[in-house]
């Protein structure tokens, strides 16, 4: 079983390096090049050699099982990889946010079949080849043979990939999730406790229950009462930063359409108002602005 890794960044090392180290063939394919994995974890360290190539033309056929784990606004970027790496028994798995993922990945593969996963894990890129894992790792697959086959491979490793019946809920779960903590945490300059206390809980929940309400347009299980606890459970986190959160810091363009710009979009076809999702959207918009407006 041949795998390859699109985007070995701070989430794509974790799922690379911990797959590797059972000895599969797991081809990353990188920007700026490197030679060993390095996952620091206080659940799930593993360090190991990695083959690695900086250019599509360098790739070796076909895979077996592709991982694209290039953050969503990026994945056009990614088509010269795409294109090279796939065929047509090619399984492309998605690691992304949002909930488009076919829609965005289907025009670059060929024809290959894509999953879309709905994933579970904070990482930092320290250096190439070298991640801080914060929040171990988790995969949620559609059910079907492609997905058990893709939880087979990780079997034997950290990383808890499962097939879910209830798939379409939990990637509207974690969307909601996203817009709830992404935008107010970059736009505040705060860590995620922000959204779970005072105005940024207001706003917050308004994100979720916007997103939620869309959710259940499209056949999703989540209520009002998933909100509050959702909420809840921002309230308590110890002070972690949003990947979007570390994107604004480091001057990087945020996949702010992925999230926000995915339930107007969604909203408008079911004739649902999103107002805030579109204003949230809209602010990290402008934020990413190149060059960046000046000030007065």
């Amino acid at each position: 079983m041949r795998v390859a890794v699109v985007g070995p960044g701070g989430v794509g090392l974790f799922f690379a390096a911990h797959l590797a180290a059972t000895g599969t063939r797991v081809l990353c394919c990188a920007r700026r090049p490197f030679d060993r994995y390095v996952v620091e974890s206080a659940v799930a360290p593993v360090e190991g050699p990695a083959d690695v190539v900086t250019d599509p033309a360098e790739v070796d056929g076909t895979y077996d099982v592709l991982l694209v784990v290039v953050k969503a606004h990026q994945t056009g970027s990614a088509a010269g990889w795409l294109s090279a790496l796939c065929g047509p028994n090619t399984v492309v798995v998605s690691i992304q946010n949002g909930v488009e993922a076919h829609q965005r990945l289907a025009p670059l593969v060929g024809g290959a079949a894509i999953v879309e996963g709905v994933v579970y894990c904070g990482g930092t890129l320290v250096a190439p080849g070298h991640t801080l894992n914060t929040g171990g790792g988790r995969l949620i697959l559609p059910e079907g043979p492609s997905s058990s086959m893709v939880a087979d491979l990780f079997a034997d490793t950290p990383v808890k990939v499962r097939p879910h019946p209830e798939h379409l809920t939990e990637k509207w779960r974690k969307l909601g999730v996203n817009v709830a903590l992404n935008g107010v945490t970059a736009l505040t300059d705060r860590p995620i406790t922000v959204a779970g206390s005072g105005p940024g809980r207001e706003v917050a929940g308004a994100l979720m229950t916007e997103c939620w309400t869309v959710a259940r347009a499209e056949g999703a299980d989540l209520g009002p009462e998933d909100v509050e606890a959702a909420l809840d459970n921002f309230a308590r986190n110890r002070g972690g930063r949003t990947s979007m959160h570390q994107d604004r810091l480091a001057g990087r363009s945020t996949e702010h359409d992925a999230l926000y710009g995915a339930v107007v979009r969604i909203g408008s076809a079911h004739g649902i108002p999103t107002p805030v999702n579109a204003a949230v959207g809209a602010l990290l918009a402008a934020g990413d602005l190149d060059p960046p407006l000046p000030l007065d």
